[in-house]
């Protein structure tokens, strides 16, 4: 019995050992042997949130502009007149009303000249053929029976001529009345006050063919803003549309307004219409040109004269969004929990969890209140992620997929991409922004 009671002890130890060595065994199949399958995973692509969202505060358009002159008005030349004296230079300032340059008066006093002698010629010519016409009716009251056909012929011939001359008498006193109307404007005067921005006395022509004013002048009675538009985006702006201006340096100062026209030819270089100008995205290397758009504002005061401001969609600033709005995609819900899959400080995954306030249904956005910044970077959620798997930003080494109901679509950082049956996450993933202040951020290739 004592041997037997010394055995016990050992029994129990031996029981001891056997129960740990099981546990490890879990430990390790459960968990130490996902950890290091983990760790040698290959490497899941990471985005960073500040490239998913864009740059702005929300996912509203919004286009770049500056404030110009209302309009730029053009004083042209009759071609077929001799400018005889210009009163200006560029550069000058000029009120409505003030010459701007006058016609050689000298070419037209001589035209009315001659036309006074032609009027005087037909009118001359015309008492003559009424004078002959009353000579014939008198003389074909006289005559006998076989005459009164030749008197008949010959009256009506001289009748004929008179009301030719009647027209030729009309003709030339409105030519000579035009003439004298001509003389009287020979000075042309500034229908505006404004800036002489450029006076072409050489005659010359733009790139399509047509003449160039003679004299521009830039109004500055009023304000107008001429924002900027990429190809891409054309098609959203459209005349009538009210938007609103907001302050580059103070977001608080607002105008209201509504877009005035649209200019369907590409800017030129420096911003005006009738060129053609492109723009690249940083990595995309994709070529699109810029048009111009213009908007009127409702009051002007405060602005200034090229100041650089904001225009966007009155409608949409009514819902405008502040704070970090992050695509649903991207979230995973447990419950009333959510979560991310985010890089780490050792850049490896884990699956961080996130606080939101409000949800756009619309656009399937969530508005991150914690947990989230800019700054962090994240990966596309699938069921294979696992905590501890290496992370890279390299796209050339993302194989996933983003899967997409098929003839379906997924609002990406407020645009939508179509169909498909899976949108490939890796094949040329451009993170870059297009320099169109209100370009969408291009995250799954090339779309469209």
């Amino acid at each position: 019995m004592k041997h037997s009671s010394k055995r016990h002890p050992i029994l129990i130890a031996a029981a001891v050992v056997v129960v740990l060595a099981a546990a490890a065994a879990l430990v390790w199949f459960f968990w130490l042997r996902e950890a290091v399958t983990a760790a040698t995973a290959t490497p899941v692509y990471v985005t960073q949130v500040s490239a998913i969202v864009g740059l702005d505060t929300g996912t509203q358009a919004r286009y770049s502009g500056v404030v110009e002159p209302q309009e730029t008005y053009a004083v042209n030349r009759d071609e077929n007149r001799t400018v005889g004296e210009i009163f200006v230079e560029e550069g000058d300032e000029v009120a409505q009303g003030d010459p701007l340059f006058t016609y050689d008066t000298e070419e037209i006093r001589l035209s009315i000249s001659q036309a006074e002698l032609d009027l005087e010629g037909i009118q001359n010519q015309l008492a003559t053929l009424q004078e002959q016409l009353g000579t014939l009716q008198e003389e074909k009251k006289n005559a006998g029976e076989e005459e009164q056909y030749s008197y008949t012929v010959q009256i009506q011939s001289v009748e004929l001529d008179i009301r030719s001359q009647e027209n030729n008498e009309a003709k030339k006193q409105a030519e000579l009345d035009n003439l004298k109307k001509t003389l009287d404007n020979a000075t042309v005067t500034s229908a505006v006050a404004g800036t002489v921005q450029e006076i072409n006395e050489t005659g010359s022509y733009d790139m399509y063919g047509n003449p160039t004013a003679f004299i521009s002048i830039l109004s500055s009675q009023e304000f107008r803003i001429k924002g900027t538009v990429s190809e891409l985006n054309l098609s959203q702006i459209y005349e009538g549309m009210p938007v609103t201006v907001i302050s580059r340096i103070d977001p608080t100062a607002l105008w209201s307004g509504a877009v005035d026209t649209v200019s369907m030819e590409p800017a030129s270089s420096d911003g005006s219409s009738g060129g053609y100008m492109s723009y690249y995205g940083v990595e995309s290397g994709e070529q699109s040109s810029k048009y111009n758009f213009y908007v009127t504002i409702d009051d002007p005061t405060g602005l200034i004269l090229g100041q650089h401001v904001y225009i966007e969609p009155t409608d949409s600033l009514t819902d405008r969004r502040t704070g970090l709005w992050l695509p649903g995609v991207y979230v995973v819900s447990e419950g009333t929990n959510r979560f991310v899959w985010a890089r780490d400080d050792r850049d490896r995954l884990e699956k961080r969890r996130i606080t939101v306030g409000d949800y756009d249904a619309d656009e399937d956005l969530y508005q991150i209140t914690g947990g989230l910044t800019r700054a962090d970077s994240i990966a596309y959620p699938n069921d294979e992620l696992r905590s501890g798997t290496p992370t890279t930003d390299d796209a050339s080494l993302d194989t996933g997929r983003m899967p997409v109901e098929e003839g379906g679509s997924f609002s990406y950082d407020g645009a939508t991409v179509d169909n498909g049956a899976a949108i490939d996450n890796g094949a040329a993933m451009d993170n870059s922004v297009a320099t169109d202040d209100s370009a969408a951020v291009d995250a799954g290739g090339p779309v469209g």
